[in-house]
């Protein structure tokens, strides 16, 4: 009995220890998912909306939570001077990311970048298989139909903010 009771009472202790571990593991990762997502927040109070940027056909893949969606759009620089792209944010997402996919050797691979450059007079339409926002950790899953606000911040201190409309996932172009 002795050595019944020595066995429970050490299992409750190494389960307990278990749990505690586990506990901890899941705040540090929980920290680690804000810290991300304060990080990757861009600071656009100080931007001024741009005049001369724009952005037209917004959409965002309807994809079933906790996964990530798919932001699109096209954006249109009638400035006289190259801008870059450099984040995105929403009130939707924690986290917002901007993401290039691309081809090698029969092989897709996706991969954040920054700067992506709009040339003067020019547009870059960010699609799928191309260029997107890479929006996670959104606080429910999107329904078709439903109008997610997206805010785009540029080199030259300028933002955009535009309604996406959530489309079905099997959606493949504008």
């Amino acid at each position: 009995m002795k050595k019944f009771t020595l066995v429970a009472v050490l299992a409750l202790g190494a389960s307990l220890a278990l749990s505690a571990q586990a506990h901890e593991h899941a705040e540090k990762n929980d920290h680690a998912h804000q810290h991300m997502a304060q990080h990757n927040a861009p600071d656009m109070s100080k931007a001024k909306v741009s005049d001369t940027i724009s952005v037209s056909g917004c959409w965002i893949r309807a994809i079933p939570a906790p996964a990530p969606s798919g932001g699109y759009f096209v954006v249109h620089n009638n400035g006289d001077k190259e801008v870059k792209l450099q984040a995105a944010a929403s009130p939707a997402y924690k986290m917002v990311m901007l993401h290039q996919t691309t081809q090698k050797d029969g092989m897709s691979k996706m991969s954040e970048t920054h700067d992506i450059a709009i040339a003067a007079g020019g547009e870059l339409e960010f699609k799928p298989g191309g260029y997107h926002a890479m929006l996670e950790l959104g606080e429910k899953a999107p329904s078709v139909g439903d109008k997610i606000d997206l805010d785009l911040l540029f080199d030259n201190n300028e933002k955009v903010s535009v309604q996406c409309e959530v489309k079905p996932a099997n959606t493949r172009v504008n």
